[in-house]
Formats: structure tokens, sequence, C-alpha cells
């Protein structure tokens, strides 16, 4: 049976960054950091002094900055560009890739990790990042903590084992997670740091990964403990929350506990298991590449979108899903624009071959590899003559029947997918009209929005709860820009989690030439056009959208599968 261990260091608690030796080389400093134990930023946990990481991500400025360091009170942080003033914010991915180093305002937008992933550190002890703000004229940086912790004490009363997935607190009335302000006030190297809730959630959990998921003991007399980062609730008075552990079974026991959560000190709560309260309903079933969404496309038919839209390598022939829904190939040029992550660097569309060693992901229609007879079918093709993409040279073959294999996720096996064939498809002409213009409140249920800058089109899944905190404005704006619903990514990932998908604006491509990167999407559907075309889903940045038009089978255009409801 596997104990955790009640002790832990703290990955970057309140702190203190001072300079450990500055050097100046072509306009770039090199910052040093000490944990700071003065009282109003010191938590104090298991009488433990808080610890740097090596390798903790710090933002800077504009720079999302890494420190080195042996586990201890002490590191550096290396070639920071100079600068009059330093301000900083770590962990780095709670402010994202912004310029925080602006003191016009003395606050700084942050985002606090709806579900924040449990993380040992060397030893096996729990290693929590706790957020902070620094801010200095010189090169050495005082960090104060901007929120502080819930403990949280479990044990077990049953005359059974069982293995801990996820623990979650809900509030009734404070904000546990979100949108926060994050706020370094005073002067430099004098500053005092708090974090304030603005538009965020009543919850917030501590996820445990497989691998990591404790067994707590039956009758066990021991105690494990946990710790998860929140802003301050409850005042002096404290305040009730429910408190809630699941077991990777789906069984969960609940508590409610009064609690105050303050600056400078814990929240500390004991849970003791005697048994169960409920069962949790199965969630769909696991599929790797799947998003947990139901979508209507049809009056008996649901749907599941992949979690990003499909790619292909050449060189080494295999198909995959993009890592996250608002990855695009587009166009790599030397400085990295209009790549959005997800695969490897420097694919580019218009370097499209049957050799080509990057990742491509705007394709010909029907060219899944498959020989279905048309003279062009494999996914490199790059011919402008629109019959060349005839199944079997005739304009009335569409991809169903004898022609099935020519659709792209259908005929091939998807590695990040279930690596198996006939497990994805593509959704029809008629499934994308009733998806965007039928289906139960159809209109409220898409809109345009950028998550990250990346912009492109929501669609929200037939049963949709807005997560607490959040907003999501229907319809689609004429502005020219993608500003109507903005996320950062960890905002995302609470829309996703709730089951909304993006579809990212990839473009086009003709021959070898990629336009309208950023600003169109194009989706292609299964369905063929007697003719010169097939139909496809499209929207533009200044609000255009159409749930089918159509146009020549040459084109290169996205395409994002689905896997159906049983």
């Amino acid at each position: 049976m596997k104990k955790i261990h009640t002790t832990m260091i703290v990955g970057l608690m309140a702190g203190v960054v001072i300079l450990t030796g500055c050097k100046r080389e072509h306009g770039t400093v090199t910052l040093g950091a000490n944990i700071d134990n003065g009282r109003d930023a010191k938590v104090y946990i298991d009488n433990l002094t808080p610890c740097w990481h090596n390798n903790d991500l710090i933002r800077v400025n504009n720079q999302t900055c890494t420190t080195s360091a042996a586990l201890g009170s002490s590191a550096q942080i290396t070639d920071v560009v100079e600068s009059s003033h330093y301000r900083a914010i770590y962990p780095a991915d709670i402010v994202g890739d912004v310029d925080i180093s602006s003191t016009s305002s003395s606050t700084i937008a942050v985002t606090l990790p709806h579900e924040q992933i449990y993380e040992v550190d060397s030893r096996g002890d729990q290693k929590v990042k706790v957020p902070m703000g620094a801010y200095s004229s010189s090169e050495s940086l005082t960090f104060h903590n901007l929120c502080p912790l819930i403990k949280i004490v479990v044990s077990n009363r049953m005359n059974n084992d069982f293995v801990l997935e996820r623990i979650t607190v809900t509030s009734a009335t404070s904000y546990l997670s979100g949108l926060c302000s994050a706020s370094v006030t005073g002067s430099p190297n004098d500053h005092i740091g708090t974090m304030v809730p603005s538009s965020a959630s009543h919850d917030v959990s501590l996820v445990f990964p497989a691998g990591d998921r404790p067994t707590i003991g039956r009758g066990d007399r021991d105690t494990y403990v946990y710790y998860i980062v929140a802003p301050e609730f409850g005042g002096d008075e404290g305040e009730d929350v429910t408190i809630t552990l699941y077991s990777t079974t789906g069984q969960y026991a609940t508590f409610e506990k009064r609690a105050s959560l303050r600056h400078n000190r814990m929240a500390e709560v004991s849970l003791t298991v005697e048994q169960w309260n409920g069962q949790v309903t199965p969630d769909p079933p696991s599929v790797d590449g799947m998003l947990p969404g139901a979508f209507s496309v049809s009056a008996t038919q649901q749907v599941r979108f992949s979690q990003g839209n499909l790619q292909y390598n050449a060189s080494t022939n295999t198909w995959q899903f993009a890592e996250h829904q608002w990855d695009y190939v587009g166009t790599q040029t030397a400085d990295g624009q209009g790549y959005y992550g997800g695969t490897v660097g420097g694919s580019d569309n218009r370097n499209i071959s049957s050799t080509y060693s990057g990742w491509i992901d705007l394709f010909g229609w029907g060219t899944s590899g498959w020989n279905s007879g048309a003279n062009c079918y494999q996914p490199w093709s790059t011919s402008t003559t629109y019959s060349d993409y005839y199944l079997d040279g005739i304009s009335t073959n569409g991809m169903t029947g004898n022609y099935a294999e020519a659709e792209w996720a259908w005929h091939n096996a998807i590695s990040n997918g279930g690596n198996a064939h006939h497990l994805w498809r593509t959704l029809t002409k008629d499934e994308w009209n009733y998806l965007l213009n039928i289906r139960d409140n159809a209109s409220s249920k898409h809109s345009r929005g950028n998550i990250n800058g990346v912009g492109g089109l929501i669609i929200l899944p037939d049963n949709w709860t807005l997560p607490s905190g959040y907003t999501f404005n229907t319809g689609l704006s004429s502005s020219d820009d993608w500003t109507l619903n903005s996320y950062t990514l960890a905002q995302w990932a609470v829309m996703e989690n709730a089951g909304a998908v993006f579809l990212p604006a990839a473009g086009y491509r003709w021959g070898t030439s990629v336009s309208f990167v950023g600003s169109d999407g194009y989706y292609w559907s299964s369905t063929h056009k007697n003719g010169s075309g097939a139909y496809f889903m499209g929207f533009t940045i200044g609000g255009y959208l159409t749930a089918m038009s159509s146009n020549s089978r040459s084109y290169g255009r996205a395409v994002r599968p689905v896997r159906d409801v049983e």
C-alpha cells in the first residue's frame, strides 16, 4: 500500500528574489532568487521552508524565464532583457504569453487553474505551485505569495482500500479558481501581493494523474495530506464549503466544512471516510482523441468531435489529430508566425509532397490515400484540376458505399485516435447543416471567438451548461476580429471540459499556395456535388458563416473528424 508523506516541499511559495550575481551581456541580466520568509509572505507548511525548484517557469516583463537551482532557497534567472524595472509572476502559465511590465496599473490578470494537477518532487512529496508576484527597480526581486493554501487531511475508517482520483472544494458564495486580479502594489522591493477573484469559478480540484493516485488504506489510522491553492475566502467568521473525495471507481464522499482561508495562513480541514455517499454517473467510454461534448447532427444521431484537426506526415505515412483544438499548420515563416503548436516546428502546407517530413492539414477532397480510381487520391495531391479528384473518374461518385474508403478519417488509422481503421468519419453536408441551423437552439450554440489569440468558430454541445463565472456571446459579430469571445488557454480548458468545440481558422490551399490563414476556416464534408464541386462548411473573420457551400474538389481544406454516439 502506497503511503503519501505528510511533509512536503513547496515549488515556489511566497518568496524573495535577490541578486546572486548580476551580469550584463548584450542587454540581458542575470537575476538571483531567494525565498522570502517575511511575515506577510510566509505560508507555514509542516515547518518546512518553501523552496525554488530547478526549471521553474517565471514570467518576467514580456519573457518566460527558467530558474536554475538545486532544491533550496536560492536560484538564478538568466538572460532577462535589461529594463528599468522588472515585474514578475510565478508560475508563468497563469498569465500566459503577455507583457506584464507596465506599471500604469497595479493589477495583472491571471488565471488560477480550475484543475490543479498533483505533482511530486524527487523525494515523493507534493510540489505545490503557489502563485507569487514581484516588482523591482533593480536586479533584486522580492517575491510575495498572491494566495494561500487549503490543507486537506484524509483518513479511511472503512473496511476496504480506495484509490483517490480527485478532491474538489466547492463554495456557494466565493470564487475558488479562474480569472483573478493579481495586485503587485507599493514601492519596488517593498510591495504587497494579493489575488482577488474577478470572474471565476466556485470550485477548484486537485486531480491525481494515473501513476500518482494514492491508495488510502482501509481502517488506516494514518493520515494522508494534500494541498490546494485558492484565493482568500471566509473572512474572520469563515464560510461553509463542500469538499468531495472521488475514487477511481466513481464513488464519492462529501463533507460540509466551515473554513476560512487567509492570505498569510492555511485553512486546514480533516476528512474521515466512513462510507460513500453515492456513485458518479459513468462518463462516455474513453476513446483516444475524443472530446466529451455530444452534438446532434440529425434527429436520431449524435457525434463527438476529435481533439483537433486531422494532420498527415508523408515521410512516415502517419495520420494524427492536432494536439489541441486551436492548433493548425498554416504556413511557417522564419520567425515562426502562422504556426500554432501541436506538431513538429517547421511544418508548412506549402511544402506538401510525397516525401515531405513535416505535417500538413489541408487536403483535397477524397484524398485518403486509398486508390479510388481518381487521378489524385493521395493526401499530398496538389493538382488544381477538379476532375482529377473524381472517384473512379466519375463526378457523381461520392464517399459512400464502394467509395467510402476515400474518406480521410474512415480509411486511416489515426495514431492518437485509437490507431485503428474505421473509428472516425467526416460529417456530411446535411449533418453540418443540422448541427449549425436545425438542432434545438442551434443559433445560440455557435459563435466566433479566439483561444489565446487564435481565431475560429466555437460550437456548444446539445446539453450545454456555461461554467460558473464565464461568458459566451452568441451570434456572429460583423467586426473584423475574433474578440466576440476571448479565452486564455486555462479558461478554454474549462470550456472544453464542459463540452465546447473549437474549429480554428486554418485557411485553404490552392496548389501549393496557402491563403487566408488565421482569417478564414473551411472544413470539408463527405458529400460530393455533381459536377466539379464538393460541399464544405466555412466561416470568416468578418462574421460570415455558411452551414454548407460548394467549390472545386481540388482546394485543400481542413478536416475535423467525429465519432458516432452509440
